[in-house]
């Protein structure tokens, strides 16, 4: 976690800036009464990650509904990352790099437990696009 903490969003590579973004802008969809989808499906489209919509917003529902306690996000523009969003990338780089026991452990962090098994599943499909997407690595 401390490795994203309070770092500059712009010193991010390009696919937690990514899902940084994506993190925000989910969060203020549903503060602003919107569908969360189709506020970030065009951004999704462009980036020609479309196929990572569905499987995110699962992930931030579940989040959102079953969370473990509650979080905090920057708004959209803000300059760093702060410690909730930290936490949320390096579950992500946890899965991405096949880390079934740091996912698992993160994910229990982040959600009760009824809703773990999905949280995971639909965290490893994001980053499983993510992988295989033309956005550079680390992610």
């Amino acid at each position: 976690m401390y490795r994203f903490m309070d770092r500059p969003v712009t010193s991010l590579a390009p696919a937690e800036q990514i899902l940084l973004w994506s993190m925000r802008s989910w969060v203020a969809a549903m503060a602003g009464q919107r569908c969360p989808c189709a506020a970030l499906g065009p951004s999704f489209e462009r980036w020609r990650l479309a196929d990572l919509l569905g499987n995110f917003n699962v992930a931030m529902f579940l989040l959102n509904v079953e969370g473990a306690a509650p979080r905090v996000f920057c708004r959209e523009n803000c300059a760093h990352v702060r410690d909730d969003e930290a936490a949320l990338l390096v579950l992500f780089h946890a899965a991405a790099d096949g880390d079934l026991r740091q996912t698992r452990r993160l994910a229990e962090q982040a959600v009760k437990p009824e809703a773990v098994t999905p949280f995971i599943a639909a965290i490893g499909e994001v980053a499983d696009v993510l992988r295989r997407a033309p956005v550079p690595r680390p992610l």
